[in-house]
């Protein structure tokens, strides 16, 4: 089975990152975690409902740490700030 962020849609889905002002690396992360481009824009949207949780986002987003969280913007939050605000 295909990942839905190596198809063309999981591609389209990931570029529009720039539009959503968020970062590329949180655009791959839920487009990992996503099955299609439906549930890719609930992910974006914090519509988790049980599928992923954040934690793995962030693990995915920041490769466990190597990037700092600060540094990667989804929407007009950091991801530092959405993790503390999910706390």
């Amino acid at each position: 089975m295909t990942n839905f962020s190596d198809t063309d849609a999981g591609a389209e889905f990931i570029a529009s990152g720039a539009s959503r002002e968020t970062s590329p690396e949180i655009m791959e992360a839920i487009a990992f975690f996503a099955r299609n481009g439906k549930e890719a824009d609930e992910f974006w949207n914090g519509d988790f409902d049980g599928r992923v949780d954040l934690l793995s986002i962030w693990e995915n987003a920041t490769g466990n740490g190597s990037r700092e969280d600060t540094d990667l913007i989804w929407g007009e939050r950091s991801l530092a700030q959405i993790m503390a605000e999910d706390a």
